[in-house]
């Protein structure tokens, strides 16, 4: 099958099972807010993201050794497969136990991440639920990574949002029959262990020599090559943990624990709109590392140029969509005391629009294994974070913490990221990128003046037809603004035609089974 024909899949079943999955925990999310305190959802908040900090224990293990699957995959080499799952198994289950011990004695000290410690029964327990959560995963989670690398990931995605459909449901259950948090972290448990062992038998059954002893060890250069990107990726990795993993621990102890829980709202929304889009990058990188394996870099760089024009288009218009109707939707769907200020939801807007215009650098710097040349990038950035961040928050709460994401990202990822790719990837210069990315970037404020222009005139009672006519004219504007300004450019002339073959091959599978019926 075609690397085109298994990107589709794999967003096919992505999107749909994201949708999907989305619906469900939005209805989910309902019904907590319904039947348990915002409280609650800073708590859940502030557990995830000490989790994250925990994953540090990763150091990137996953990432290095996914980048070794591609090669033998591609060419079908299944002893060195072998030998890098087993790699992979012994380095996780070391994970694992790591973060299962850290997790639990760092116990006693949760109450100093607090400004304020809410009156919740349990704590430590429900605390200790979430660290079981996270370490059953580097468990029995590892070897999803080779159905991603084998551009299989359509079948991770079957299972993951298949389980997480199940995990929502059972939860609303949960909290309507018994209004208990501890039950409904319960059934998070049991669905992530479950998805787990389901996924290893999956990829039993499709490389059943998985199953088999590694005959042939890596060789030293092979050891060697990963440790290397290890070492490097463990930079990167502690970088974005603590720009990412850091905002509701910085909300909760500057500001308060109900922040906390209402930002967690707003980045739900964001995760929701962004995981879709998101969909088309995790299921190319695959594809992108195969056709890197047979053909230089070089030979790869039109397909970068395509990704970086469909981003600045999606992710334009994603935000200024996010930006619109952020608070409009919140307010219907939990209710007007769940809302930011307008000026903390641009911010918000922005963070989501300048991580998204790094997405089509970050694939292929993946893709072409290029984590040596930054490796001290994430350090700065997430220093920079941190000091402004806290700085701020002190001064004027929220939004600080918030800018601070945008400051870090501004003066590092934005220039760094997209050097070391054309530096050492395409080995060709900066200049075209940065020119289209500001072109890109003045198209997406005309498209968002014009959008805000429009909605000004909107003057409807009733919140729920408003929201609706909103909608309307967020999916038309932007657009009709962006066609205007881009339909003369070769990167849109191509990505036409990549949905004409897309189409294409869709239509092929139509006539395919209407001959065999």
């Amino acid at each position: 099958m075609s690397r085109l024909a298994n990107s589709v899949r794999n967003i096919k079943f992505g999107t749909i099972g994201l949708i999907l999955s989305y619906i469900s925990s939005f209805i989910a999310r309902k019904i907590f807010v319904v039947f348990l305190s915002v409280d609650y959802l800073g708590l859940s908040g502030l557990f995830s993201n000490v989790l994250t900090m925990l994953s540090l224990a990763e150091l990137g293990v996953g990432a290095a050794i996914s980048y070794s699957l591609y090669k033998p995959l591609a060419f079908n080499e299944t002893q060195k497969i072998q030998a890098l799952m087993k790699l992979y198994r012994n380095a996780y289950f070391l994970i694992g136990t790591l973060v299962l011990l850290i997790g639990l004695s760092f116990t006693p000290f949760l109450h100093f991440l607090m400004k304020d410690v809410p009156d919740i029964p349990h704590l430590y327990f429900i605390y200790w639920l979430y660290v079981i959560n996270s370490a059953s995963s580097y468990f029995l989670g590892y070897k999803r990574t080779v159905l991603i690398a084998d551009q299989k990931k359509y079948i991770d995605s079957v299972y993951f949002f298949g389980f997480q459909v199940v995990k929502h449901l059972l939860q609303i259950l949960v909290l309507v029959g018994t209004r208990n948090y501890i039950l409904f972290l319960v059934v998070m448990l049991v669905c992530t262990i479950g998805e787990n062992l389901a996924i290893n038998i999956k990829v039993h059954a499709l490389y059943p020599y998985l199953r088999e002893k590694a005959e042939i060890p890596l060789s030293r250069d092979e050891r060697g090559k990963i440790k290397k990107n290890i070492i490097a990726l463990s930079f990167h990795k502690v970088g974005t943990v603590l720009v990412n993993g850091t905002d509701n621990i910085l909300l909760v102890k500057f500001v308060n624990l109900a922040s906390a829980g209402l930002y967690a709202n707003y980045t739900m929304i964001q995760a929701a709109v962004g995981g879709i889009v998101g969909i088309i990058y995790s299921s190319i990188t695959a594809s992108i590392g195969n056709l890197s394996a047979e053909k230089e870099a070089v030979g790869s760089k039109p397909v970068f140029d395509q990704l970086n024009f469909i981003s600045a288009w999606v992710y334009g218009f994603t935000a200024i969509c996010l930006f619109a109707l952020y608070n409009p939707f919140i307010s219907l769907w939990l209710g007007e005391q769940y809302l930011f200020p307008q000026s903390i939801v641009f911010v918000i807007a922005l963070n989501y629009y300048l991580s998204g215009m790094r997405k089509p650098v970050l694939t292929f710097k993946d893709s072409l294994g290029l984590f040596w040349y930054d490796r001290y990038k994430p350090l700065f950035e997430a220093g920079v974070n941190l000091l402004v961040s806290i700085v701020l928050a002190r001064r004027i709460g929220i939004i600080g913490v918030l800018i601070g994401t945008s400051v870090s990202t501004l003066t590092t990822c934005f220039w760094i990221e997209p050097y070391v790719v054309f530096r050492f990837g395409f080995e060709m210069p900066l200049t075209q990128y940065f020119s289209k990315y500001f072109k890109y970037t003045l198209v997406t404020i005309a498209s968002g003046a014009a959008t805000f222009g429009c909605l000004s005139f909107i003057a409807i009672n009733n919140p729920f037809f408003a929201l609706m006519v909103s909608m309307l004219v967020c999916a038309i504007v932007p657009n009709v603004v962006y066609l205007l300004f881009f339909s003369h450019l070769q990167e849109f002339k191509e990505t036409l035609k990549v949905f004409q073959r897309i189409v294409a091959v869709r239509k092929r599978k139509v006539s395919l089974k209407e001959i065999q019926s």
